[in-house]
């Protein structure tokens, strides 16, 4: 059975990326606001605009990634090459908390590339 769901799935690094970003816009804001004299007005703008970019582009990221691994596995239920486990939604959950509390993405991100490379390995179209 051929679901090509498992490309939403892939996005799962995506998250981590905003997050960094996240990360480093949020630092830079707070360095820029916090500096003594004449702070730099437009690095500020832009600093406190890619930390929310990045914060709620990760979330919907998260969702797309959450929603494609359900749909996936709904679109393989009953395979004979492989049937997942809803279970492995929980791993698109975990996902979607490390989209706002990053080091569940410790836990979600290394679960995903299973996912990838177990579906790989049974199904071979991926």
């Amino acid at each position: 059975m051929a679901s090509s769901w498992w490309y939403g799935v892939a996005l799962f690094p995506t998250v981590a990326v905003t997050a960094l970003l996240e990360r480093f816009g949020s630092r830079t804001f707070i360095a820029v606001s916090s500096s003594g004299g004449d702070p730099n007005v437009a690095a500020g703008i832009a600093s406190f605009v890619l930390t929310v970019a990045s914060f709620w582009g990760g979330i919907l990221v998260a969702l797309v990634v959450l929603g494609c691994l359900f749909a996936d596995i709904r679109s393989l239920a009953g395979d004979r090459e492989w049937s997942p486990s809803v279970a492995w939604s929980l791993a698109g959950v975990a996902h979607l908390g490390g989209a706002v509390f990053t080091p569940l993405l410790i836990v979600s991100v290394p679960t995903l590339t299973y996912y990838l490379y177990r579906r790989r390995t049974r199904l071979g179209s991926c």
